[in-house]
């Protein structure tokens, strides 16, 4: 009876291993099919969220067509690509500009005086006339270099120094219309075949003048440094904190000398004096 059940027990344990068997070759089928669908949305997944890069070419003309974007999106890779030789042509006009700004108002407080001869009229407008290119020259330059090639716009707007180097230009700006007004007034007469002189009051007027520009403009290299430097940066201030004041300056002080200008009478100055 022994004999006959150990048989069957290892007839019964071959027959385990048989089922065994066949049932191994199905665990691999199911594990090689689950394999091809993880397989398959792993691929669905890269090909959704990686799209194919794209081509340099196609990069340059993203780049090219939205510049403003690109220096958005990173700012250091807009400044590494910022050309040398076009960021040292902006600096060099920058300071060319204010170098002729102060040359023409140091040469304009030579020249204005109550007797003018006529080479010295012609001087003073020609002076004048190039006080007001140079100063454009500073205007542009500057915003380029505000802009593009310095520290950029979202560092300057924050810096009150920046603000108070604006208004100093635009007091400058704004006064010196008087002296050009009167310089122009002269010329029309002096074309006229008028002798250029002017008169003692509206000389010493036009002096004071440019003394407050000569003032300003050696306040502003003063400013430059230390709003280069960071001093006294609000990260918190709006940029309309600082260009309001500006604006509101430059446009009070420009209505007060144009009105000056265009209503002054030397007689009547004497006089009230």
């Amino acid at each position: 009876a022994r004999r006959a059940v150990v048989p069957a027990r290892a007839s019964a344990s071959r027959g385990r291993g048989r089922v065994s068997r066949a049932a191994a070759p199905a665990r691999v089928v199911r594990a090689s099919s689950a394999d091809a669908d993880a397989d398959r949305e792993k691929n669905i997944s890269r090909d959704v969220a990686a799209p194919a890069p794209l081509s340099a070419d196609a990069t340059r003309n993203v780049l090219a067509a939205f510049p403003a974007l690109a220096m958005l999106a990173s700012p250091e890779m807009a400044s590494a690509a910022v050309s040398p030789v076009a960021s040292a042509t902006a600096a060099y006009g920058h300071y060319l500009g204010l170098v002729l700004v102060v040359a023409t108002l140091v040469a304009e407080k030579f020249l204005i005086k109550p007797e003018l001869t006529e080479e010295e009229a012609k001087t003073l407008v020609i002076a004048d006339s190039v006080y007001g290119i140079a100063g454009l020259l500073v205007l542009y330059t500057g915003y380029l270099r505000v802009t593009e090639y310095g520290k950029g716009w979202e560092f300057y707007a924050h810096e009150p120094i920046f603000w108070v180097k604006m208004g100093l230009f635009g007091v400058m700006g704004s006064s010196s219309l008087f002296n050009t007004i009167k310089i122009i007034t002269m010329a029309a007469a002096q074309s006229k075949g008028e002798k250029p002189a002017l008169g003692e009051k509206l000389a010493a007027r036009m002096q004071k003048i440019v003394n407050g520009e000569l003032l300003a403009i050696g306040s502003i290299p003063l400013a430059a440094a230390m709003m280069a430097r960071g001093v006294a940066y609000q990260e918190q201030m709006p940029w309309q904190a600082g260009a309001a004041p500006v604006a509101a300056v430059c446009a009070g002080l420009t209505f007060k000398y144009v009105k000056e200008a265009l209503s002054w009478s030397d007689e009547e100055k004497v006089e009230s004096a």
